[in-house]
This record gives structure tokens, sequence and C-alpha cells, in this order.
């Protein structure tokens, strides 16, 4: 039997560094979707709710499985997901502080795993 795993082209602490912290990320954007269970509504509106405000949650760990193989795809599409949100969100004259956080996060975990996969050698 053929070995099908792509091996890594960055550094392996590295890549296993920017893993987590893409997980931490996306856990961070979910905590913010708890608040949702505090408002007034029936059981099936607060998980529509809750469901609703992890879309891009849910987007960052399907790129977190992604990047178990490919870590320039991870980079490329959570680039991709950080410009989509400026333009989701309204715009750059209508983004506050918070919001600009928000996006930077990907935005950054992107490039950081560009540069590994790129730049960066074992």
């Amino acid at each position: 039997m053929k070995n099908s795993q792509i091996p890594i082209r960055g550094n392996r602490y590295i890549s296993w560094s920017l893993r987590v912290l893409l997980l931490l990320v996306a856990l961070f954007f979910m905590m913010f979707s708890f608040d949702v269970f505090s408002m007034d509504g029936t059981l099936l509106q607060k998980l529509g709710g809750f469901l609703m405000h992890n879309i891009f949650t849910v987007f960052m760990l399907l790129v977190l499985w992604l990047a178990w193989k490919r870590e320039n795809w991870a980079g490329i599409l959570l680039i991709g997901m950080s410009v989509f949100m400026v333009f989701f969100f309204g715009g750059t004259s209508r983004l506050m502080g918070g919001t600009w956080m928000m996006i930077s996060l990907p935005f950054a975990v992107g490039l950081l795993f560009l540069t590994n996969f790129y730049l960066i050698r074992k």
C-alpha cells in the first residue's frame, strides 16, 4: 500500500501551533453566540439563532479540517473569509473596533498558514 499522506512543507511545530490557534479563534467566535439563550423566544428560535451566529465558526472548523492536509488552501480560505466578512458587515466605513478585531483574527491566522507553507522550511 502506498502512503497517501501529504508531507508538511513548513515547520511541523508551527503547523500544529497554527491549528491549535485556529481552533481557539473558532471557539472565541462561538463564545459570543451563547448570549442568544438569554433572549426571549422558544427553544427552536434560540437554536436557530445560535446556528445563525455560528456560520463563520463552522466555516473555520471546516478550514481547520482542511488544514490537516492542505495548509496553503486553509490560508487562502481564511483570508477570503476575512475579506467576505468586511463586505458582510457593511463595508469598511461602517465597521467598529470590535468588528475589525473579529475580522483580523482569521486573516492573521491565514497569513501565518501561508507564511509557514511557502516561506518557512523544515
